[in-house]
């Protein structure tokens, strides 16, 4: 049940209830529940801040313009990839409800309005953000919260937050994940491993690999983050 609630990278209430009516209904006593437990709460708790229902920032010495919301100000690293590998600079990344900025500790940056931001995700312990003329990859702690709450300030600025989620081509059909788990025998096909599964795109949904049975498979969690660690 959890492994199918995160399929789609959302997790919502009727999915959190669903599992705590399965502990019920069959009296599991473990300690994975627990773990179960607050993983699909911490899901439900990103959705909810990406959907619109942001954290704001009182306590700051940016000076901020006149009707300028600060949702976000922390320590992040800018990574540009070279030819020699990457290279990260340090500074802040930071998101107010009409742009987003990044500040150099070493001086530079730069900032875009909204308007101009395509797609947000977390990806392998980093922040992609997509835009126009350009984004950039940020290494942060917590990369899924950061994500959550860029999407949400986005969302907010696209005024399409508070909207039921549109699922994306990422979302994938309940039959599809039946027949992935059948033929992975609902065990990781790397390790065997059969808890903390998810379901991974072989060709990742962000280079255009399809949402099918034979590009998906299950991973363990460790597995599934070796592997975007390769990637």
């Amino acid at each position: 049940m959890v492994a199918f609630a995160f399929a789609d990278d959302l997790i919502e209430q009727h999915e959190v209830d669903e599992f705590e009516d399965a502990v019920r209904r069959i009296g599991i006593t473990d300690t994975a529940i627990a773990d179960m437990r607050r993983r699909l709460q911490r899901g439900l708790d990103l959705a909810r801040i990406a959907d619109g229902d942001v954290p704001t920032v009182t306590q700051t010495t940016l000076q901020l313009q006149a009707g300028e919301v600060l949702h976000l100000e922390m320590p992040a690293a800018n990574i540009k990839f070279l030819a020699a590998g990457p290279r990260p600079n340090p500074g802040r990344l930071i998101a107010t409800n009409t742009k987003l900025r990044f500040l150099g500790d070493a001086g530079g940056g730069f900032q875009v309005g909204w308007a101009k931001v395509m797609e947000i995700r977390p990806e392998n312990g980093r922040v992609v953000v997509t835009a126009i003329p350009k984004g950039g990859n940020y290494k942060v702690d917590d990369a899924e919260h950061v994500a959550a709450v860029l999407t949400g300030v986005l969302r907010i600025a696209n005024r399409t937050a508070s909207v039921p989620s549109q699922r994306d081509s990422r979302s994938i059909a309940p039959a599809i994940k039946s027949e992935v788990w059948r033929r992975d025998g609902g065990a990781c096909v790397e390790c065997r491993a059969t808890e903390y599964l998810e379901f991974d795109h072989v060709i990742p949904w962000s280079r255009g690999g399809a949402t099918s049975v034979g590009n998906l498979q299950l991973l363990c969690r460790r597995c599934n983050l070796a592997k975007g660690a390769r990637i």
